[in-house]
Order: C-alpha cells, then sequence, then structure tokens
C-alpha cells in the first residue's frame, strides 16, 4: 500500500527500503518510522512510501510507542541484529517482532530485562 508523507506516522513500517534520489539507504524496510526518519524524508523530498498490510491493516508495531522508546529499542536490539540482512522477510518479521516486544518492556518498566 502507498502513502503520502502527509499520512506517515511514528510507528508505521515500510514493506520497501527508503533510498535517498541518489540511493543512500535512509531506513530499511521493517523499521518503525520516527519523527527524526520523517523530517529527513522531507529534506529528501521523498514524497511518496510503500508501507506493509494492506488498508485498514493494524501495523506489526502500535503508534503509541514515543519516538524515544523506539528510538531506544531500535539501538538496543542492533547489537543483536548486527551483520543481519534485514532485507530477508523472515529476518525483517523477527525483528519487528522484538522491536514490538522491547519497546512495549520499555514503556512499561523503563528498563529492559
Amino acid at each position: 500500500m502507498k502513502i503520502l508523507i502527509h499520512e506517515l506516522k511514528e510507528g508505521i513500517l515500510f514493506s520497501k527500503d527508503v533510498t535517498s534520489p541518489n540511493g543512500q539507504l535512509l531506513l530499511k524496510k521493517g523499521i518503525p518510522v520516527t519523527d527524526k526518519h520523517i523530517k529527513a524524508f522531507k529534506m529528501w523530498g521523498i514524497l511518496e512510501f510503500e508501507v506493509e498490510g494492506e488498508e485498514g491493516a493494524t501495523q506489526s508495531t502500535p503508534l503509541s510507542f514515543s519516538a524515544e522508546i523506539l528510538t531506544q529499542s531500535d539501538a538496543l536490539l542492533q547489537k543483536h541484529f548486527f551483520g543481519s540482512d534485514l532485507s530477508n522477510p523472515v529476518l525483517s518479521k523477527i525483528y519487528s517482532f522484538c522491536l514490538n516486544r522491547l519497546a512495549t518492556k520499555l514503556s512499561q518498566t523503563g528498563a529492559p530485562s
């Protein structure tokens, strides 16, 4: 499903990698969008995105997580997924599941366990 920049919200997952006009990777597919990403996309003039799911479908990462929680969760998970090919659909789903679970834990307790 395609959405436009004005429809983009924190927590949405892309079904394709987002690259700059010159091919630089800005965000891998399956990684939740943060406010920082949205600002970067606007600076690069990227206006259209492919997102996971169908119209009306719930994203795998709830929109209720703050950008801080998502960023912290992503940073913690990067250590465990270092060198992994997140473009692989199975690894991407595992990563999304782990990110959702860790973000939930951090939002409830404030610290990972």
